[in-house]
């Protein structure tokens, strides 16, 4: 009876590792040492790119602290799928932030965004406040994401409600419509607000969760091979 129930046992805990394998994020982010190509400024971002089923999100993170000008605004981001058929833009949303001229922040809230989206040909698309390739926004040229505070030593590009505020609050979440299975390439980032700041990225780290039932699955065919 005791060897009967071993494989059945082994069985179900096989069962929960499966169901427990969640979609991988593929995780890009700007090289070390990233610099806007512009203006020699550092820069630094990450994007996050997850999907469930036939909505792919996005959230794009300025990862800059203590951001000093508008050169250093996250602005863009260009993005290769493996299948570009039926694409579009779901939604945009973003926390966003007043400046004043004292580094003083107002919280406007989280609303829907101004960024632009579309192909710029084959399965490449870009998301931007700053667009080229036939892409537009309405946001131009505020909404542009800034990195975590604080922002008393930015220049007057970013305090005092200029033409850039309101800012995007560190992170910007886009969804879209796309097929199932989709695999993200040659990923760049844009900064400022001047066209053709971009930084490519190198490959991604993927997050792969897996569920608990997986590694209890691995002790258990262990024991067994040492009973």
């Amino acid at each position: 009876m005791k060897s009967f129930l071993k494989p059945t046992l082994i069985a179900a805990v096989m069962l929960l590792g499966f169901a427990g394998v969640a979609t991988a994020d593929q995780i890009f982010t700007t090289p070390t040492g990233a610099v806007n190509p512009l203006t020699g400024q550092t820069v630094s971002a990450t994007a996050d790119f997850s999907q469930s089923g036939s909505t792919l999100t996005l959230t794009l993170t300025n990862t800059l602290l203590g951001l000093k000008s508008a050169g250093q605004l996250l602005t863009g981001i260009t993005f290769t799928l493996s299948d570009g058929s039926g694409v579009s833009l779901n939604s945009q949303t973003g926390d966003l932030i007043s400046i004043a001229s004292n580094g003083t922040v107002t919280d406007l809230g989280t609303l829907t965004l101004g960024w632009g989206f579309g192909s710029t040909g084959g399965n490449t698309f870009e998301a931007c406040v700053i667009c080229t390739g036939g892409v537009t926004a309405t946001a131009t040229p505020e909404q542009g994401i800034i990195g975590p505070g604080p922002y008393t030593s930015a220049n007057s590009s970013i305090l005092g409600n200029g033409p850039h505020n309101p800012f995007v609050n560190q992170s910007a979440v886009f969804t879209f419509n796309v097929p199932s299975n989709e695999t993200v390439s040659d990923v760049a980032f844009s900064f400022g607000t001047q066209p053709g700041a971009s930084v490519p990225t190198p490959e991604p780290s993927t997050l792969l969760l897996l569920g608990a039932g997986l590694c209890a699955l691995a002790w258990l065919v262990s024991r067994r091979s040492h009973a």
